[in-house]
């Protein structure tokens, strides 16, 4: 395995460790101490800057209350990676927001991508 796909194995993961912490709506601090983990370093795994031991692996998919392939599972092509840019817009609507304004903003992304299609 090339360094290359070593680092886009860890991005993955981190990306699928951010999306289910956040389903979960913990903070990484949150997540870190149902872990036993710091919350840095659920960031710095989150943004693929750090490897993570398959023992700590085993503790955040047992604190996210998930099967460890949920965690592990690189190569589950119907599960598209989100970009930066996805999650923020998520976040931003994931906010506390009136179910009016999410419909609104709903309907103005899809008007903009079936425009673009």
């Amino acid at each position: 395995m090339t360094e290359r796909a070593v680092k886009h194995v860890r991005k993955f993961l981190g990306q699928r460790l951010r999306a289910l912490r956040k389903q979960r709506s913990l903070s990484q601090e949150r997540l870190g101490e149902r872990a036993n983990l710091s919350g840095k370093f659920i960031g710095e795994v989150e943004r693929g800057e750090k490897s993570i031991s398959m023992d700590s692996l085993y503790r955040v998919a047992a604190a996210l209350e998930v099967p460890l392939r949920d965690l592990m599972d690189v190569g589950d092509k119907h599960q598209p990676i989100p970009t930066e840019e996805a999650e923020k817009i998520f976040a931003l609507v994931a906010g506390r927001r009136r179910p009016e304004d999410i419909r609104k903003a709903y309907n103005v992304l899809r008007a903009m991508f079936s425009r673009a299609s």
